[in-house]
């Protein structure tokens, strides 16, 4: 089954209010601190701040952020047709990343719909400016639209839903503290003014188990928590 980019229905409603909870299979019985997803966030998105600063294309910076990141962290994706008959494009990870680690970022939230043309797009922009006004701090990335993102995580909504899953979805909590300067690779947006006073959510993929040099795949039939 091909993920469309929009968001399933059981997990749409999360972003404005709290989703009561679905019966966990074994899949998602996985505890997870959110404070160790903050952390996990804000040392990739470190890396990613630390070569961002260059003169570069967009290609090019995107390239020096993928190769940041697998330097670093001992993995990167690439987008590429995927291994499921009729399902179009997936997202491959290279290298090793363990249990319980984010592999990648689903991008838009409040908007719902994570495709990267047409309406949505459109919607994401306008949002994106509507926060982002010139002299802003900039608090969210609009670049996933784009095909060289300069956050290479936030391809999640690329991923495509299978049996046999290796990655499950979870609501992170950015605290208030999380830092200015890194919210410029978050890839997701509130639809209503969300003050960068208040925590802000946002969904992770997260590895099920040990995932080597394989096809990321999730479930669409799952609770996000």
């Amino acid at each position: 089954m091909k993920r469309s980019g929009r968001y399933p229905l059981q997990r749409a409603r999360l972003w404005w209010s709290s989703l009561m909870p679905m019966a966990k299979d074994a899949v998602n019985r996985q505890p997870f601190d959110n404070s160790v997803g903050v952390q996990q966030i804000s040392e990739m998105f470190k890396v990613l701040s630390a070569y961002h600063k260059h003169q570069l294309s967009k290609e090019a910076k995107h390239q020096v952020a993928v190769d940041a990141l697998h330097k670093s962290f001992g993995f990167k994706l690439r987008v590429q047709p995927s291994n499921l008959p009729g399902a179009g494009n997936g997202v491959f990870l290279s290298g090793t990343r363990e249990r319980g680690h984010i592999v990648c970022l689903y991008p838009d939230g409040l908007a719902v719909d994570a495709k990267n043309t047409g309406l949505s797009s459109r919607v994401h922009r306008s949002l994106h400016k509507r926060d982002n006004w010139p002299g802003a701090i900039i608090t969210s990335d609009v670049s996933w639209l784009t095909k060289h993102p300069i956050n290479p995580l936030a391809i999640g909504q690329i991923v495509n839903n299978n049996k046999d899953p290796n990655v499950r979805y979870q609501e992170i909590d950015l605290p208030s503290t999380f830092s200015l300067e890194l919210r410029q690779y978050i890839p997701n947006l509130y639809l209503t003014d969300q003050s960068i006073e208040n925590n802000w959510r946002i969904v992770a993929l997260i590895t099920t188990r040990k995932v080597q040099d394989e096809e990321l795949f999730s479930t669409y039939f799952e609770s996000v928590y």
